[in-house]
């Protein structure tokens, strides 16, 4: 953006590099801290405290009049997302009722996938904005998001689970009776008890706890479907947009912009048919079936780029014009089957398998390791895009393949309270309950 560089400098590909994984570094060591932060002082108030620290940041942004404190506030900014997206899952999680946690745990990505969406087209229209405001504007409308988030946050009632595990149960009770029938609430309350203290002491839960043989599967689970969903290759698409379609045949950098907002209006449009009927589909559907089409797109795409593709100005392009109408189709297509599938099911399944006792703490590991995983394709995926044909579609596809495996041999949860899916993980793996495919 021309008014950008006018106002701060025309910046370097190591600056730009450094721009874009600053707040994803802040954010990876924030989601750490994050599940120590909602025991102690709550869910609710660990996310209005990640969306306060996230407002101060975007208003620095926007005020900012050098590199140097755009990077400042862009490290702010990921320690309040870190600690706000952490803890809003295990939030959602904890106060849905069983039949609705899909649906209502998954709001958080749909709302997420809206504001990728929304981010495309607010920069593309800033740009015919006059001085600086142009590159600003963008900020500004983040802030506001924040100041809602945080007011937001002041009405909403604290997690029944964390009330009970603070000793609070007189508040849990009242709560549940808000979220709940009278004799619903009754009776997750004794589960929720049941759960909590059956058989150890109610001293607060440590992050050794989670590698104890009895939680060990729950924890590996979760850190590898996180890192899974990374490793389809989806903020690849999301960050480098542009880059893929402009090897696929869009050679103009406002048509390649304008596909790159096509494919999130496409992410967001399939992610209302989960938020309908995640809760009947139920988890292991979606993952195996939404997962074997993404990893079906890339290696397609792949195959393409290694018949078709020739390396020109020392990047990557397809000549064969039907072979890029095909890839700019399975493109959106990868994209589509991401947005009703992992993209939901994954951060809600890998947070409703976990024990409330342990909840926060797991997730911000689980967390931690997603960040780590999306810094590495932010830092890797320019390069990789330009020095390989279909490296990079042939890595993603057979790494989500690999994650569709495993999961025809994980638990089905669809429809079981949080408590009914610790006796799920209890059991012996030969003897788990699941839902046949």
């Amino acid at each position: 953006m021309a008014q950008f560089s006018k106002s701060i400098g025309n910046l370097s590909s190591i600056q730009q590099g450094i721009y874009v994984a600053c707040i994803l570094l802040s954010a990876s060591i924030s989601s750490l801290t994050s599940g120590h932060v909602s025991d102690r002082i709550s869910r609710r108030y660990g996310i209005f405290s990640g969306g306060l620290i996230t407002l101060v940041g975007t208003i620095i942004s926007a005020a900012s009049s050098s590199f140097g404190s755009l990077i400042g506030a862009r490290i702010i900014t990921g320690i309040g997302i870190g600690q706000a997206m952490s803890v809003t899952t295990v939030y959602l999680v904890e106060i849905a009722p069983a039949k609705r946690r899909g649906v209502t745990a998954g709001l958080l990505q749909f709302y997420l996938v809206i504001g990728v969406t929304v981010g495309y087209f607010v920069a593309f229209g800033s740009r015919n904005l006059q001085g600086s405001i142009a590159w600003r504007t963008p900020f500004i409308i983040q802030s506001g998001i924040a100041l809602i988030l945080c007011i937001g946050m002041l009405f909403v009632p604290f997690s029944p689970r964390w009330l009970i595990q603070a000793d609070r149960k007189g508040e849990a009770q009242r709560v549940l009776r808000q979220l709940r029938d009278r004799e619903d609430a009754e009776q997750e309350l004794l589960e929720i008890e049941a759960s909590l203290f059956q058989g150890i002491d109610r001293s607060s839960a440590n992050f050794m706890e989670m590698f104890q043989p009895r939680y060990l599967r729950r924890t590996l689970l979760g850190i590898f479907l996180m890192i899974c969903l990374q490793m389809t290759g989806i903020d690849a698409i999301l960050y480098f947009a542009p880059i893929f379609f402009q090897q696929a045949g869009f050679t103009s950098e406002r048509a390649s912009f304008l596909a790159s907002g096509v494919s999130g209006l496409v992410l967001t449009a399939c992610t209302i048919p989960a938020q309908i009927w995640l809760d009947r589909w139920g988890r292991r559907k979606p993952l195996i079936i939404g997962g074997s089409a993404m990893a079906l797109c890339f290696i397609i795409i792949g195959s393409l780029y290694a018949r078709f593709g020739v390396i020109e100005d020392g990047a990557p392009l397809l000549r064969q014009k039907s072979a890029q109408w095909v890839v700019i189709a399975l493109i959106y297509l990868f994209v589509a089957n991401f947005a009703w599938s992992w993209a939901v099911v994954g951060r809600v399944y890998t947070s409703e398998i976990i024990p409330t006792r342990l909840r926060a703490k797991v997730c911000a590991v689980e967390q931690l390791a997603n960040w780590m995983v999306n810094f590495a394709i932010a830092f890797t995926a320019p390069v990789f895009l330009r020095s390989s044909l279909s490296g990079p579609y042939f890595l993603y596809g057979l790494t989500t393949l690999v994650a569709v495996i495993v999961c025809f041999f994980v638990p089905e949860t669809k429809g079981c309270s949080l408590e009914e899916i610790e006796l799920l993980f209890e059991k012996d793996g030969s003897n788990i309950s699941e839902e046949t495919i």
